[in-house]
């Protein structure tokens, strides 16, 4: 009798098998949910060091992430924007920018809406004056190819331009992740490619002397802030309009 209930008091021989099956399934799910989860960071990390090691170079995403975008997140066109008034661009019209002070008083006034929306930004340095505008606004993420809605706004500044008698350059620059594809070996083409692509708008569409004109590419090499994050990236991947030559002075009408 005694024999009989020790064996009627323990589990079936299968119980034992089957709970031992459930829980290796159960630990099999958890890693393959634990693998899901990418660490993006770190995927990098990985790629960019095997490929140093075979010899070629990390290839940037060509869509952005929000957190690439830069100050207005999830922004990858720019936003419509209300027009100036039409006695903005004729007062501009009808002074002759030749000072710094004039230059930069007109196209804060025509460009105020833009300037506005972080499509544009307007700087003195030095004896220059610099139209800065972000990637995201001129250029699809690595491509020469302007942004159907960035003509508009060229045009606007390209009136302006009009009216100075100053050298104008147009400089690309990059972030600091390697490119590398069929149309550009590294980021010097594509900054340069870009500085040409603009180049090629204002000479064309707005009728600028092309002995004014000139195309720089920097890549890299002139960052605005160092390259540590996702969002410091996004502010050095930028085209500028440069004018130089124009006379220091506190300007006239279109300063007024």
């Amino acid at each position: 009798m005694g024999r009989q209930a020790a064996k009627s008091s323990g589990a079936p021989g299968w119980m034992v098998t089957f709970a031992d099956l459930m829980a290796l399934m159960m630990t099999f799910f958890v890693l393959l949910y634990s693998f899901s989860k990418v660490d993006e960071a770190k995927y990098r990390e990985i790629v960019n060091a095997l490929g140093k090691g075979f010899g070629a170079q990390w290839v940037r995403n060509p869509v952005d992430t929000r957190a690439n975008l830069g100050p207005e997140p999830g922004i990858v066109a720019p936003p419509e924007v209300a027009k100036p008034p039409p006695q903005a661009l004729e007062k501009s019209a009808n002074a002759r920018l030749d000072t710094q002070a004039d230059l930069m008083a007109a196209l804060n006034r025509v460009m105020a809406n833009e300037i506005k929306a972080g499509l544009l930004s307007v700087v003195s340095d030095g004896d220059n004056v610099i139209i800065r505008f972000p990637e995201r606004v001129a250029f699809p993420s690595g491509s020469d190819t302007i942004n159907k809605d960035f003509n508009p706004i060229l045009d606007r500044v390209g009136h302006v331009l009009r009216l100075t008698r100053g050298q104008i350059g147009v400089d690309g620059h990059t972030d600091d992740q390697p490119i590398l594809t069929k149309r550009y070996r590294s980021n010097w083409e594509l900054s340069t490619a870009r500085a040409v692509s603009l180049l090629h708008l204002l000479q064309s569409e707005e009728a600028i002397a092309p002995q004014r004109l000139t195309a720089v590419g920097h890549a890299d090499t002139r960052p605005l802030v160092p390259n540590t994050s996702p969002y410091n990236r996004a502010k050095n991947r930028r085209v500028e309009i440069v004018v130089s030559d124009l006379k220091l002075g506190k300007g006239r009408s279109a300063a007024q």
